[in-house]
């Protein structure tokens, strides 16, 4: 006959022991959830855009994703028009590499910033009446990239926004802030200065 050699512990090491098992499966699961989802924290950073005007501010959405007006078809299904008025400042979503920076060769965006992120999306920013810098360079989230106006198929001064793929330009559906705006909303920008 074997005798049990087990030895009988008090319950806090049992709760100790049921803590550690615990945290163990914890990280595990989270540990499977990044492999399964094939993304970090660090990932989900880089598919995160601020509002692109300045911090504290809030400006009417007059057009948001899949509107009724121009915000139909792929190039532009998913962008946003905010209503900055004319000559105001338009802040990088993110930080990022200009690839362009004036007059669009497509007449409707008028002048236009385009800037590359780390995830290799871009973000778009039309109908401006100045752009700031020259592609190539390099701006942090929050620098101040034009002003907005009202070149191009425009109506009056507003900023046309959108994430984009930086080769086709065909929008891609995205978030601000994490969530979407829709039209008619004041969404109040958290985007600091750069």
């Amino acid at each position: 006959m074997r005798r049990s050699t087990a030895v009988r512990r008090g319950p806090a090491a049992t709760t100790a022991a049921r803590r550690r098992l615990a945290a163990a499966a914890c990280a595990l699961a989270a540990a499977a959830g990044m492999v399964l989802s094939g993304a970090s924290p660090a990932a989900a950073a880089d598919y995160y855009y601020e509002l692109p005007y300045p911090a504290g501010e809030a400006y009417q959405v007059t057009q948001g994703p899949e509107g009724t007006y121009s915000h139909t078809g792929p190039y532009n299904e998913y962008a946003w028009d905010f209503g900055l008025p004319a000559n105001y400042e338009v802040s990088a979503a993110q930080g990022g590499t200009i690839i362009v920076s004036g007059w669009s060769p497509y007449w409707q965006n008028g002048i236009e910033v385009i800037i590359r992120h780390s995830n290799g999306q871009c973000t778009h920013y039309a109908h401006l009446n100045r752009a700031l810098y020259n592609p190539g360079t390099w701006v942090p989230q929050g620098r101040v990239v034009g002003w907005s106006g009202s070149t191009g198929a425009s109506t009056g001064p507003h900023l046309h926004f959108q994430v984009i793929d930086c080769n086709s330009r065909v929008g891609i559906p995205a978030t601000l802030q994490g969530w979407t705006p829709p039209t008619g909303s004041w969404p109040v920008s958290v985007n600091a200065y750069a």
